[in-house]
């Protein structure tokens, strides 16, 4: 009896052992649980403070890029094309019209004139001589004191290259000295100048008056010189007309002292005055000249 009831006793103290064992790990998993619950809201807390308390990062924007090499120079070549488009109607329009006329645009639309001459300067960049590249070199080859007319003077390039006293005249003043006017009414007097300078200018229906008016202000031996695109001197139907120029201004009391055609692209033709020749008026027929035409680039 006494070993059974020591047995029970034994009995139920590892049962209330097991039992309490049971509630222990009942509890530890509990705390457990609790703990990482804990642990997760704490890092919930955390990074939401770190949030709340952090300084958003700006968005930058990529810097632009550069035009590709390829499209600026489509561009570039567009932009010349319109350019070169708006002098070649330019040009159109000063040769096929008289000089009151073209004056008369220019003088409305003065920004027409810079456009021309940017076309112009274009156009003959490529050329191996410039015409008033030869009339500086004569010029610097004849008196210093002599006085010079500069019709269609352009930017006035010769009269800031030459020893000589040179008037210069075009249809828009852009540069000083330049007198905007006419070329077949300059403000100058009969006979006062030694040479008349006539560079690519011959413009218009009526050219033939500003040879008539430069002949007006020359001295009775003065000289009238010209450069011309070769092929204004031809018509339409092929035929020259440059014997029947030549005749014209030699029949304003003028004689032909030089005529070059060894450049490719213009011709020079040199007139020096007689002594008792008439200043005019003259009442000529003077033969009708091409309008200069430039290529498309």
């Amino acid at each position: 009896m006494p070993s059974d009831a020591n047995a029970h006793k034994n009995k139920d103290n590892i049962s209330k052992s097991s039992a309490q064992n049971g509630v222990n790990k009942k509890q530890k998993k509990k705390n457990k649980n609790k703990d990482k619950h804990d642990t997760k809201n704490t890092n919930k807390n955390q990074h939401g403070a770190q949030t709340q308390g952090a300084k958003p990062k700006a968005f930058l924007l990529p810097p632009a890029a550069a035009p590709s090499s390829k499209k600026k120079g489509g561009l570039d070549q567009m932009r010349q094309k319109l350019q070169g488009g708006q002098f070649r109607w330019l040009n159109e329009q000063l040769y096929t019209t008289a000089g009151d006329n073209a004056l008369s645009l220019m003088r409305k639309n003065p920004e027409l004139y810079d456009k021309y001459h940017e076309g112009f300067r274009e156009q003959t960049k490529g050329w191996p001589l410039k015409p008033v590249d030869m009339a500086v070199a004569w010029l610097k080859s004849r008196p210093p004191n002599w006085k010079v007319a500069d019709l269609g003077c352009g930017d006035a390039t010769l009269a800031t290259a030459v020893p000589q006293n040179v008037h210069s005249f075009d249809l828009i003043s852009t540069v000083p000295g330049v007198i905007a006017c006419n070329m077949s009414n300059l403000p100058l007097q009969k006979e006062t100048i030694d040479v008349a300078v006539f560079c690519l200018s011959l413009m218009g229906t009526d050219y033939g008056e500003f040879l008539e008016e430069a002949a007006r202000v020359l001295t009775q031996t003065g000289w009238i010189w010209i450069a011309e695109v070769q092929s204004r001197f031809v018509d339409a139907s092929g035929r020259s007309v440059l014997k029947e120029f030549i005749a014209a201004v030699t029949q304003l009391g003028f004689t032909l002292k030089k005529q070059d055609a060894s450049n490719s692209h213009f011709l020079l033709l040199q007139f020096q005055g007689k002594k008792g020749r008439s200043p005019g008026p003259y009442l000529l027929q003077w033969p009708g000249l091409r309008a200069c035409q430039y290529k498309k680039r």
